[in-house]
């Protein structure tokens, strides 16, 4: 197929529902998505494409960026899985398109589901099983993110309240985070990631958000942890517990 070229018809509107529209964490994205042309195929080859506002080079020996959308769908009856990543550092957004490419104009597309739409109290999008959920709020009080476990689909992401935002949270980095936090060195959960879901009741809420709050000191993808308030912390008394000795 030569590049540079336009995107399918197909190809941006499945790029675009996976990026919803009015929704302020995504619509840096959608808008570039809008205007935008694949230029060229990245390390993956064939369905991994480069997408710029103008002929630019590739470099493939940049490290794929974090995905910020995720999703599948049947293509004529083939299970397609689509993932949007973050712009990389020549501030190019990088698709894939896996299972069906090139992907065909007349493609009847049904069982859609992905994590870009999912709100707190929902369940799992690709499973429709219970999550467990992970209120985190500020010093005022006020809900600003929701972490949510998939134990399904073996899936966390972190979604933001202000902007309707799911951060998928790499589990590596998260879970090593996690066993810090509590003072776990067994070898044979930290070289193997997975192990987490089989263990996610064994921690709070609290640990949670103090694992995340280390994560993303960490992270390339960072969110905003100001005024964060960490439930490990003990709740400030009040001047009548003061007075009073409760």
């Amino acid at each position: 197929m030569p590049y540079p070229r336009s995107l399918s018809p197909i190809e941006q509107d499945l790029l675009l529902w996976l990026l919803p529209e009015g929704s302020e964490g995504y619509a840096p994205y959608q808008d570039f998505v809008m205007i935008s042309h694949a230029i060229g195929e990245g390390r993956w080859g064939e369905g991994n494409l480069l997408l710029d506002t103008k002929d630019s080079s590739i470099d493939r020996t940049l490290g794929m960026p974090p995905v910020i959308a995720y999703g599948e769908c049947d293509a004529n009856g083939v299970r397609l899985s689509i993932s949007v990543h973050d712009f990389n550092i020549d501030d190019q957004l990088e698709v894939q398109f896996s299972g069906v490419f090139p992907l065909p104009d007349s493609a009847v597309i049904e069982n859609k589901w992905c994590y870009s739409y999912w709100k707190p109290g929902e369940p799992c999008p690709a499973t429709g099983t219970p999550l467990r959920e992970v209120a985190i709020r500020d010093v005022q009080h006020s809900e600003r993110y929701v972490l949510a476990i998939s134990l399904a689909k073996r899936v966390v992401w972190l979604h933001h309240a202000n902007s309707g935002f799911n951060q998928l949270v790499p589990l590596t980095s998260f879970y090593d985070e996690l066993l810090r936090a509590k003072h776990i060195r067994d070898a044979k959960l930290i070289s193997k990631p997975a192990t987490f879901f089989d263990h996610i009741d064994d921690f709070s809420d609290s640990d949670y958000i103090s694992a995340l709050l280390e994560y993303d000191k960490k992270a390339s993808r960072k969110f905003d942890t100001t005024g964060i308030l960490s439930e490990t912390e003990p709740a400030k008394k009040s001047i009548f517990q003061k007075l009073f000795g409760k």
